[in-house]
């Protein structure tokens, strides 16, 4: 008996350490600044570039306000709906935004597979991949364009933003 006993609370005490963790939900909502990017073409000639605070980023074939990025100082926003680009201060010190795009969030599977932001921007439909996202910070990678047609090379672009507001 004393050994039914002894081997019922050891296989208790061993399966019941399994713990469930549930998928993280995102927390995009809130003011970031772009600190860091990289550049991808990946054609017959990789390219590859790494743009750190102070440096420009400059992308001809982009649209405003993506097309000239200063890195370190360029900030957009996210509320649970809308991405605001373009920044603008009045006197008081109180912060409006220029450019605002509905979005939303797919594709989130599981734990590891945070989804895709898509919104329509200038006229064209943008999907960023969630790469990370953590408490402080997010990592968002362009799915990638081909500038001249199926023929030219493609191009990706990450993008490090780290949390400056609510």
């Amino acid at each position: 008996m004393r050994k039914y006993l002894y081997l019922l609370s050891l296989v208790i005490g061993l399966s019941s350490c399994v713990k469930y963790g549930e998928p993280p939900s995102l927390s995009l909502s809130g003011e970031y600044r772009i600190d860091k990017i990289t550049y991808e073409s990946m054609g017959n000639d990789p390219i590859n570039m790494v743009f750190y605070p102070g440096e420009l980023y400059v992308n001809p074939s982009e649209t405003a306000p993506l097309d000239t990025i200063e890195v370190g100082f360029t900030r957009i926003a996210f509320d649970y709906s809308t991405i605001y680009m373009n920044p603008v201060e009045n006197a008081n010190g109180i912060t409006y935004w220029s450019d605002e795009y509905g979005y939303f969030v797919h594709g989130q599977y599981g734990p590891y597979e945070l989804g895709y932001i898509q919104f329509d921007y200038n006229g064209t439909r943008r999907t960023w991949k969630i790469i990370d996202d953590g408490m402080e910070s997010l990592v968002l990678r362009t799915s990638g364009s081909y500038d001249y047609g199926n023929a030219g090379p493609m191009e990706s672009t990450t993008i490090f933003l780290t949390r400056v507001g609510p």
